[in-house]
C-alpha cells in the first residue's frame, strides 16, 4: 500500500464522525474548498443559467495519495 491521502493533513477536510466524535469507520469525508465565482470580461459570457460550479466533493481516508493542487496544511494547535 502507498502513502496514505494528503487530505489527511489537509484543513479543507472535513471528516465524517461516529455519534461519540470519533472518525467513522467508513473513511468517508468531504473536501471543504471553496472557489471564488469567475468573473469573465463584459465581453464573455457563460453558456446557460449560471456560471459554472464544481460537483464532487468527496474524499476518503483510506484512498492512496495523491497530489491535490489545493492542499493546504492543517494549522498546528
Amino acid at each position: 500500500m502507498g502513502r496514505p491521502p494528503q487530505c489527511l493533513e489537509c484543513k479543507f477536510a472535513n471528516w465524517q464522525r461516529t455519534s461519540a466524535g470519533r472518525l467513522h469507520p467508513s473513511g468517508d469525508g468531504r473536501c471543504t474548498r471553496e472557489y471564488p465565482p469567475v468573473r469573465l470580461p463584459i465581453s464573455m459570457y457563460f453558456i446557460g443559467s449560471s456560471a459554472p460550479r464544481p460537483s464532487g466533493g468527496y474524499i476518503n481516508r483510506k484512498d492512496e495519495w495523491r497530489q491535490c493542487p489545493q492542499f493546504q496544511p492543517r494549522p498546528k494547535p
